[in-house]
């Protein structure tokens, strides 16, 4: 993303916005976390291999695949936060999160999955707030982070 254009201000705002409409759904981290994980695995069944829970368990809210669900809307939003003129710091923190992820078997192939469900999740909560510019600010800022991520677990060079 570069950080020295208008058009990165307007990509940031345009996801700080949609992601606020998001937080004031009651318990929001269980609701995106469980509707995520369900377009992840929809579009992704191979991707079941890397956890050790089933599809089955998420849809009966087994509280262990809750909190995991909801653990990982927690890194959404704190990535989210992050966002701003120091984007050399997010990309670390991406790269660092890419080499954790590594360890679990997570492939690029699972990024994109999730990019993917991320959209489908964000397109069925926020409904007609789902405009073709929030689209595309949310695509932009996925692709940033989950490409740091991806070079993290692959052991390109330092980000």
């Amino acid at each position: 993303m570069d950080d020295s254009s208008s058009s990165y201000f307007d990509t940031v705002s345009e996801v700080f916005e949609s992601w606020d409409t998001i937080k004031r759904i009651p318990d929001y981290e269980e609701v995106v976390g469980l509707a995520l994980f369900d377009k992840m695995f929809e579009s992704a069944p191979d991707a079941w291999g890397i956890f050790r829970w089933r599809k089955e368990d998420f849809a009966k809210k087994d509280p262990q695949c809750v909190a995991f669900a909801k653990k990982f809307v927690r890194m959404l939003d704190l990535a989210v936060h992050m966002l701003g003129p120091e984007m050399d710091i997010v990309e670390q923190q991406m790269y660092d999160l890419g080499k954790q992820h590594q360890r679990y078997g997570v492939m690029p192939k699972h990024f994109f999955s999730m990019g993917k469900a991320l959209e489908s999740t964000l397109a069925n909560i926020l409904g007609r707030d789902f405009t073709y510019k929030t689209r595309e600010a949310w695509k932009d800022v996925f692709h940033f982070m989950s490409t740091s991520m991806i070079m993290g677990a692959s052991g390109s060079c330092e980000a």
